[in-house]
């Protein structure tokens, strides 16, 4: 009895997979708004595959109706809702460079942010997907401060501005247990001078006067120390430094 249950279930399943690809010929004599409608209802249920497939539908039998530029975004909705960042960034980016104009670009350049942020891997990895969703958002914030996304923009910009501040100083700690000051002192100041109101500028500035006194610059890591002291007199960087510098002039 359950093996009857089990198979009866498989040719369910696989018959409504076949259904889906039948189906999209129904749409061959539909007008495009028509099409765009039914597609939503299936977003609406949260079946992102079918709805993808009428959306492409809706590309190529109309390819030059208002409703495909909105297919296009849709679809690219309907990827990321599936996981499938790299089909989706394709669908907006394609949407921004060929509807420059559109009212959803700034939508589309947001979602283009958002879909890089949640592949935001873990410092110790490159950060190139974190890079370009920054990128995104900075272009959200710059061309449509106005736009209903940038609230939300912002908000994840300081994360991602966190994140890669931390990656410079977890990369120049390395170099700094490595002897390699020279290319740990260069990305302590890009903290410093890139990423000087997250979190991490005042570790940044505690690692360059340590790169500093193992380098022998005493005058650079006074100057460094004195910027700390005034802006993060109160966290333990501070003391950290204020201390070194203590035992190195005794």
């Amino acid at each position: 009895m359950r093996y009857c249950c089990n198979l009866a279930l498989f040719l369910a399943i696989f018959l409504a997979g076949c259904s889906s690809d039948i189906d999209l010929k129904k749409f061959e004599n539909k007008e495009a708004d028509s099409i765009y409608k039914e597609a939503c209802s299936h977003i609406d249920k949260r079946d992102y595959s079918f709805a993808s497939k009428i959306f492409e539908e809706l590309e190529k039998l109309h390819p030059y109706s208002k409703y495909a530029a909105l297919a296009q975004v849709k679809l690219g909705d309907c990827y990321y809702k599936m996981k499938k960042y790299e089909e989706a960034a394709s669908e907006y980016e394609i949407f921004v460079k060929t509807h420059s104009t559109h009212e959803l670009v700034p939508y589309a350049i947001y979602m283009l942010g958002i879909v890089y942020y949640e592949q935001m891997p873990i410092i110790e990895r490159d950060q190139e997907v974190t890079i370009k969703a920054l990128q995104y958002l900075y272009v959200l914030q710059r061309k449509f401060k106005s736009s209903k996304y940038v609230k939300d923009a912002n908000k994840i910009v300081k994360e991602l501005r966190q994140h890669l501040a931390g990656r410079e100083v977890y990369v120049a700690t390395y170099y700094q247990k490595h002897n390699n000051f020279a290319a740990a002192v260069n990305r302590l100041n890009t903290v410093i001078d890139i990423y000087g109101n997250t979190d991490h500028a005042p570790e940044a500035m505690h690692r360059l006067v340590e790169c500093y006194v193992a380098m022998g610059f005493f005058d650079e890591a006074r100057k460094v120390n004195s910027i700390l002291q005034k802006k993060f007199s109160k966290t333990n960087w501070a003391i950290h430094s204020k201390n070194l510098l203590l035992s190195v002039k005794k």
